[in-house]
């Protein structure tokens, strides 16, 4: 009788050893899954009731259906561009006026040796640290006192006050490591400071202040509590602040319609991140590089 090499079946005990070894992989990748569909299927949900119609919504929520009502994208628009002109508004206005206080702020703390620097430098470091929520009540009292409330520029000015502080500390870090030798050679040929900042700074961290800009439009997009909290007038908020003014009251009942509201709310974003993305990494490994 013909007998069968031990070595051609696997042992017991081996197999048992590499089950166990995959078992720790197999629950991480089974974890990693579960998180993804927990990220997706909220956002696919979204995607697919924004265009239903009313009465659909009920019995089909958990599943797209055909076909596509696109016109709660148009109704949905007419009801918040409003809203988005405001946000643009602002962004540029107040966007525009944090790159230029920070970049400004962070030339002078890296290059410009002036009486306090490093205690001034200290207290951008305290505020970076300190909460929103903390400086929220006398904030919107100074505001009040000042006559500041209920206008477009209520929500500009925190943007070139409190607003350039993360840029002043991630520019000043960036300044810095550029060689001082640039500066000085520029200085020697009758370069002033301002100059030094247009001619060389300026030029040599655009991908951080791409990065900076896609950060502060991403956050004015997203800002709800303070447009509540310092406008009474719904012709001036902005579109976070619009979409529970508009979802919560005349159209709630409405859930596709709310859904394509959303949707459309976010393209703006969607498509920032998309055409952006490569810029925005480059900012940021930049920066780091220099930091």
């Amino acid at each position: 009788m013909r007998q069968v090499r031990s070595s051609a079946l696997p042992a017991p005990e081996g197999r048992r050893n590499k089950i166990s070894k995959n078992v720790p992989q197999i629950i991480l990748n089974a974890v990693i899954i579960l998180l993804l569909f927990l990220m997706i299927f909220p956002l696919a949900m979204s995607v697919w009731n924004a265009f239903k119609l009313d009465y659909q919504f009920e019995d089909t929520m958990w599943y797209p259906t055909f076909p596509l009502n696109i016109y709660n994208l148009f109704d949905a628009f007419a009801q918040l561009k409003e809203y988005i002109l405001n946000t643009v508004v602002v962004g540029i206005a107040g966007g525009g006026g944090l790159l230029l206080v920070a970049g400004l702020s962070a030339y002078a703390f890296a290059r410009i040796d002036f009486p306090g620097r490093r205690f001034f430098f200290s207290m951008v470091i305290a505020l970076l640290m300190m909460p929103g929520v903390l400086t929220l009540i006398p904030t919107i009292q100074l505001y009040k006192d000042f006559g500041l409330l209920n206008n477009r520029f209520s929500l500009i000015l925190p943007l070139w006050t409190t607003g350039p502080i993360f840029g002043v500390f991630l520019l000043t870090s960036f300044f810095k490591g550029i060689p001082k030798d640039i500066f000085e050679s520029a200085k020697l040929d009758g370069a002033t400071d301002l100059h030094c900042f247009v001619k060389i700074a300026l030029p040599l961290c655009m991908p951080i202040m791409g990065t900076l800009t896609i950060m502060t439009l991403v956050n004015i997009w997203n800002d709800y509590l303070w447009p509540m909290t310092v406008l009474e007038n719904v012709e001036y908020m902005t579109i976070s602040a619009g979409l529970v003014l508009t979802y919560t009251k005349e159209h709630s009942a409405n859930m596709p319609l709310q859904f394509a509201g959303y949707l459309v709310a976010s393209a703006p974003l969607i498509l920032l991140f998309v055409a952006a993305n490569k810029y925005y990494i480059e900012g940021l490994v930049g920066a780091s590089i220099k930091m």
